[in-house]
């Protein structure tokens, strides 16, 4: 699973949408020598810029409803990290800094309110937090992040998706279960080793009940990720349905291998997890750039805070939007640093999918052409022309909008002849890049997926399989 979980049509089954950080193990640097950011930007709870559900000034004092309080540094006792007007969800202790002292991982949460005689939950971000214990009944706060925990409204129709934390050893592990028909699973272990906390495994399952089409599992002490898929569509699930309920010994249609990068620090998993932007409340655009080759004026440019954004980091936010007048799509990078908004690309086709990956933006794109089809109309075939999606193309440029090139494209087969008997079906392009490679699948409609690996500059181009599996 990726890409937010092979976002074409499952946000609609899926209710909140899936599970996915915006990397499968980041490089840390990314591209800030690209555009000189620094580190600062999405926040893990205690910083100010930009503005959060998290800049408490952690000086005790009643926050505003709405605020998520900075925990203090120290604590008696693990209840003395709990501001005014909070609980604690969930604890559970361990060692992590193997010094023979119990620690705890913690879980805040806002409590209850009264709304007109009853009581109501909130849905402000939950704060994780670690606590240190000093040997001498005190603890010292080790981190507290307000991404990485799902709100009481983040797991669809479901409900609540939160599930207790666990841990062993120097590691611990967040759950969360949620979706509706279409129910999907994560879990996340974060190991703390010489005073770093990083992601170093984590398991996601999507399907429809208990039936998975994908499983995705990354090992980053072993430098390997693991994805197995079986077809989404109904009819090629009720086949496997009639053979039985074991639906654990049905074969998946495909299965690799992929080779992940260094594993991300826990700040670093909270600023890239695809909801940590839910959590920004401050979305001032100083400025509005374009690139070369852009045409549009300042007033047309999406803000932010408009948007549906799609990638987020350290450093910024990509997101696609269409103008209405042009009938064009763009890309737009909003950098937290500067509060600068760039429209970096334009394109005839749907923008998709974007993301960043060690110095290039990666993008989607449908490929849009007139397409001439045969149509009956006043009981006579005719022949009409139209805009149609023919094909899709992954492109990369630098964070400027400079040296656009393509990367893969897929073309939809032409049926031999000038005019087209039959209908293009839907097509899309969802990828992964990971250890220097990308895993692309082109979405066909109710046809046959292909899947292709390839080198990140789109050489060694190879169909590793397709969804469902080729008949014997």
């Amino acid at each position: 699973m990726y890409h937010r979980q092979k976002r074409i049509f499952l946000w609609i089954l899926i209710g909140t949408g899936s599970i996915s950080f915006t990397s499968c193990g980041r490089d840390a640097a990314l591209y800030q020598e690209s555009i000189g950011a620094s580190s600062e930007g999405l926040q893990s709870g205690a910083d100010e810029k930009p503005e959060q559900k998290g800049t408490g000034s952690g000086d005790g004092e009643e926050t505003a409803p709405g605020e998520v309080p900075q925990l203090p540094e120290t604590a008696s006792e693990l209840t003395g990290f709990v501001p005014e007007g909070w609980e604690i969800l969930d604890s559970v202790e361990l060692d992590f800094n193997e010094d023979g002292i119990p620690d705890y991982i913690g879980v805040l949460q806002a409590a209850m309110i009264d709304k007109g005689g009853y009581q109501a939950y909130q849905d402000d971000p939950r704060i994780l937090f670690a606590a240190a214990g000093d040997g001498a009944g005190g603890y010292r706060l080790d981190f507290q992040d307000i991404n990485l925990i799902r709100t009481r409204g983040e797991g669809g129709v479901f409900g609540d998706p939160y599930e207790p934390l666990t841990a062993e050893g120097t590691s611990f592990t967040t759950h969360a279960y949620g979706g509706s028909a279409w129910r999907w699973a994560e879990d996340y272990t974060y190991t703390c080793r010489g005073g770093t906390w990083r992601l170093t495994s984590s398991e996601t399952i999507y399907g429809y009940g208990s039936y998975v089409t994908s499983y995705s599992r990354n090992d980053w002490d072993a430098g390997m990720g693991i994805r197995k898929e079986r077809s989404s569509e109904f009819s090629d699930m009720e086949k496997n349905w009639e053979n039985g309920e074991d639906w654990d010994s049905v074969k998946y249609d495909l299965e690799y291998e992929l080779s992940l990068d260094e594993p991300m620090t826990l700040e670093q998993a909270g600023k890239r997890w695809w909801l940590a932007i839910d959590r920004v409340t401050d979305w001032e655009v100083a400025s509005v750039t374009c690139a070369a080759g852009v045409e549009l004026s300042e007033e047309k440019a999406k803000r932010p805070d408009e948007a549906y954004l799609e990638y987020c980091d350290e450093d910024c936010t990509l997101y696609s939007f269409s103008e209405e007048d042009s009938g064009l799509y763009y890309l737009a990078m909003y950098r937290w640093e500067d509060r600068v908004l760039s429209v970096l690309a334009q394109d005839r086709g749907a923008i998709d999918y974007p993301e960043i990956y060690k110095g290039k933006i990666y993008y989607a794109t449908d490929i849009v052409e007139n397409v001439r089809y045969k149509i009956w109309q006043d009981g006579k075939e005719q022949t009409a022309e139209e805009e149609d999606t023919v094909g899709v193309r992954l492109n990369r440029m630098s964070p400027d909008g400079t040296g656009k090139e393509t990367v893969f494209e897929y073309r939809y087969p032409e049926e031999g002849q000038e005019t087209r008997e039959n209908r293009i079906p839907y097509l899309s392009l969802i990828y992964e890049i990971c250890g220097d490679e990308i895993i692309a699948e082109v979405y066909i409609g109710d046809e046959p997926h292909p899947f292709y690996r390839m080198n990140v500059d789109g050489s060694g181009v190879k169909k590793i399989g397709q969804v469902p599996m080729a008949e014997e």
